[in-house]
């Protein structure tokens, strides 16, 4: 795995440096020509020369720049290298958006950095190379898996059971219908299914390469829903590759509603970190605008290194960092647009970091919110079950449909909506690895699945509005829109998530003139249950404005206007309004209606007079914005300013940048890179 080359080499990279300083990622030239696609960098991170080796990785391309996948051509430094394209999605005008990059890459020396760039080139009219084909490949190693079972469905058996899959088999029963991933002359990469037993199927991602090699992702999905057996399972998996053990798992312990993955090369894995062009991933609307100028202090990478090197990380089901009781409040590092760090990853393009990003991914496997379907062979959607509630009091009791196994929090494990972390989005957006879109996928799907169906309007999956907290509304819409993103518009889960966005869109569309008339002066703010009577987080309105600007970036129509309305508030409660004090529109809390008649205040000098009567107004000071408030104001003005180029909120956020806020110090939101988000251009 990733991580395994990351913690033996990187004492040689900058995370070694000196306290105080900072790393920033590798320099990448600008793309000037008119066929220029994209550019990377392959950096060598060992002591010692590569071999030749297959790298994969996923890109963006702009509207219209590609077509026809074999258009295109690959230079590592000057010399010209084979490429492999997969188109994965595309543009409206049918152009090439999202795509998986298969390269050849030639040796690279001892530390050495290289530029690749891919190039719009049109193919040769020679006839194009056959893909290569599984079968005589996955002969040369006899790759299978032994299952030994101590225990099944929580009951322990009398003796062990050891089950052997022969993937060979698996191949040669799936061929006629071979679930392809990746199909062409460098590399060809399937998946192949099989129930195992009670609720645990075993995935296997294989990939056959040109040379003759051999890798794969051997996934173990104890997700199968709403079947008569399912439950607990205690094994241990072991890999054999033409009859010797390459892999052993030990004893595992996996509640239902789990998977976790191992993945295996025959020649090793390159120690070669890829570095993308992240400034231009932003430019195309695939992430938010990070700040990537000045990188970040290479003390985050050191406790990311120290955490790579911890007991347990990697292992199955651990959770690699990520916060198992998600409700737990506060300013987490795995909370925000995308976690802290995938930030981290993004802005340093550093591998401790990456490896860092991959563990939290393999992570998202081990919560408990994987349900799969083997009769429609997807995960259970609303399509599915309407009124499905995915929580331990789903069932008859509340009047909803719940799993037959019973949802229950598992190994530790405790899912929240309100404090999701978003850890497999760009993990799939970077490597173009199909299980982080699978575990995509499946964050996405409980996000709906584990709302109450009466407000969510069962198949509906309105997460929005009065019923929902708007922090809960925010990370929940936020995987919803990568989901949609990340998954062709024209397959089972693009129709599915587009759709989820249209509604919850159409639904704030429609209230808009209820909620300003309610609001008043200071309308703008998205409604929702708060813990404190009277009052409203203008922070979680922050969380949400950054994820109306990933859904207005995907194009769902409706989705600027909302974000307009919402820039009335956000901007406005920082420019000077009769009776209102600026500083307070980063206040922990305002005070916006009555909590015993339930009116809202409908000016702002009610909502001041009102907040300082509670005593959380910031006057002079700004004691009632000591956390992160001003960072996340920021970043949701930056955020709306890239959408639509709002002048009232490039404004208000050139206020806030030079009012002496607490924590808007470049130090201060380097600390916590998720938010960095700053205005295009900046």
């Amino acid at each position: 795995m990733l991580w395994v080359w990351a913690i033996l080499l990187l004492s040689l990279s900058s995370v070694a440096a000196a306290a105080g300083n900072w790393v920033q990622a590798p320099p990448l030239p600008a793309l000037t020509k008119p066929n220029d696609l994209a550019v990377f960098a392959l950096q060598n991170t060992s002591k010692h020369r590569t071999r030749t080796a297959y790298l994969t990785f996923g890109t963006v391309f702009a509207p219209n720049a590609l077509r026809k996948p074999m258009d295109v051509t690959a230079r590592l430094g000057t010399g010209v290298v084979p490429v492999q394209i997969d188109p994965k999605t595309h543009y409206p005008d049918g152009s090439i958006r999202f795509s998986v990059v298969t390269v050849q890459a030639a040796p690279l020396a001892p530390q050495a950095i290289k530029t690749l760039e891919l190039i719009r080139k049109p193919a040769s009219p020679v006839r194009e190379a056959s893909a290569v084909s599984v079968g005589p490949v996955l002969r040369n190693y006899d790759p299978r898996v032994v299952l030994t079972f101590y225990s099944v469905n929580g009951k322990k058996l009398a003796s062990p059971k050891r089950m052997r899959i022969d993937l060979l088999s698996l191949y040669q029963h799936a061929r006629a219908k071979a679930d392809d991933w990746r199909r062409g002359p460098l590399a060809t990469e399937i998946r192949l299914q099989h129930h195992v037993l009670s609720s645990l199927r075993l995935v296997a991602d294989v990939t056959a390469y040109a040379n003759g090699a051999l890798s794969a992702d051997i996934q173990f999905c104890n997700d199968i829903a709403m079947s008569p057996k399912g439950g607990t399972l205690v094994y241990s998996a072991r890999l054999l590759v033409n009859g010797k053990t390459v892999y052993d798992s030990g004893r595992v312990t996996q509640y239902q509603y789990q998977t976790w993955h191992s993945v295996w090369h025959s020649a090793g894995w390159p120690p070669i970190n890829v570095v993308h062009d992240v400034p231009r991933l932003a430019a195309l609307e695939a992430i938010p605008n990070y700040q990537t100028l000045y990188g970040l202090p290479a003390e985050g990478l050191r406790g990311e290194l120290k955490s790579l090197r911890g007991k347990g990380w990697g292992k199955p089901l651990a959770n690699n960092g990520v916060t198992q009781y998600m409700p737990m409040t506060g300013g987490r590092p795995d909370i925000g647009p995308v976690t802290g760090g995938n930030a981290i990853w993004l802005i340093t393009q550093n591998p401790v970091a990456a490896a860092f990003a991959l563990g939290q991914a393999d992570a998202a496997g081990a919560v408990p919110w994987h349900f799969y379907l083997p009769s429609k062979g997807h995960y259970l959607t609303t399509l599915d079950y309407p009124d499905m509630w995915a929580d331990p009091r789903g069932g008859p009791y509340s009047y909803t449909t719940g799993l037959t196994q019973p949802y229950r929090y598992s190994d530790g494990w405790h899912p929240g909506k309100a404090h999701m972390p978003s850890l497999a989005y760009i993990p799939y957006l970077l490597t173009g690895r199909r299980y982080y879109l699978d575990q995509l996928n499946a964050e996405a799907l409980y996000a709906i699945l584990g709302q109450w169906p009466s407000p969510r309007q069962n198949g509906k999956g309105i997460l929005v509005g009065t019923g929902a907290q708007v922090r809960g509304a925010a990370w929940s819409l936020r995987e919803v829109a990568y989901a949609a993103w990340a998954n062709p518009a024209d397959s089972y889960f693009g129709r599915y998530f587009r759709k989820i966005l249209l509604n919850n869109v159409h639904y704030m569309e429609q209230r808009i003139p209820e909620w300003t008339r309610a609001e008043g002066e200071a309308y703008g703010y998205v409604p929702g249950t708060y813990g404190h009577s009277g009052a409203m987080a203008p922070w979680q309105q922050d969380f949400f404005a950054t994820t109306m600007a990933t859904i207005a970036r995907l194009g769902i129509p409706g989705a600027k206007r909302v974000l307009q309305w919402q820039t009335h508030f956000l901007a406005g409660s920082l420019q000077p309004q009769k009776g209102w004090n600026p500083r307070d529109g980063i206040a922990y809390n305002l005070f916006v209606y009555n909590p015993k008649t339930k009116q809202q205040y409908k000016t702002w000098a009610k909502i001041r007079k009102v907040t300082e009567a509670m005593g959380q107004a910031n006057g002079n000071g700004w004691k009632h914005s000591r956390g992160y408030y001003g960072m996340v104001r920021l970043a949701a003005l930056a955020s709306i300013y890239n959408v639509d180029g709002s002048r009232e909120a490039l404004s208000a956020y050139q206020w806030l940048a030079k009012s002496g806020a607490p924590f808007i110090s470049k130090t201060s939101r380097a600390g916590t890179p998720q938010y960095w988000i700053v205005p295009m251009g900046e």
